[in-house]
């Protein structure tokens, strides 16, 4: 699988499964900054399809990259250790933004977590995932985590992702999860807390 590029911008442990294309290439609005998703989807799904397999990106001008969630494949195996996740997901800092990683702390590994997706059969796929998670120790309320699947596999990377300590559930948009778009879109029901209202 190739890994993403984003303008010029090359991140060899995030990828992109061969023959998807870009049905996504907008412009929205993060924490009030104008900033761009990108979402992939295998050749049979030319149109956005909401639930189904998918990658989706979310970064700013000169490549900043944000946000990267890949529900692309049925994934089995074993979970990473905690000291296997922070390994894998220090790495991951490295390609991203080694200069960022120095803002930030350890915070705790979260089990138990999973992501779904619909497949071409209509068969709900179950991926499990556990979250190496950071905290930002120069701007308050930053959360930060690297989302491992089976055998380490990458799932998702979040930076810069705002906590409203007051409303008890986070703050920035979650441009990168389908019911959170479908409640934005008046498609579905608004998610609980601690999603973000949409």
């Amino acid at each position: 699988m190739p890994a993403l590029n984003i303008e010029g911008h090359t991140y060899p442990d995030l990828l992109i499964p061969d023959g998807y294309r870009v049905v996504v290439d907008q412009l929205v609005t993060r924490d009030g900054k104008q900033v761009h998703i990108r979402r992939y989807q295998p050749e049979y799904l030319p149109q956005e399809a909401l639930n189904r397999e998918h990658v989706t990106v979310l970064y700013g001008d000169g490549g900043h990259l944000y946000s990267y969630n890949a529900l692309t494949q049925p994934l089995t195996g074993a979970l990473p250790t905690e000291k296997q996740a922070y390994a894998k997901a220090e790495q991951i800092w490295q390609e991203v933004n080694p200069a960022y990683r120095q803002e930030l702390e350890q915070l705790r590994i979260l089990a138990g977590q999973t992501r779904t997706y619909v497949d071409a059969n209509g068969k709900t796929v179950v991926i499990p995932i556990l979250w190496a998670k950071y905290a930002n120790t120069v701007h308050e309320g930053s959360y930060e985590w690297i989302g491992l699947g089976p055998d380490n596999h990458v799932i998702e990377f979040e930076r810069e992702n705002y906590w409203d300590f007051e409303a008890g559930r986070e703050k920035t948009e979650m441009w990168f999860g389908d019911d959170w778009i479908k409640a934005r879109r008046g498609l579905g029901p608004q998610l609980q807390a601690p999603l973000p209202l949409a």
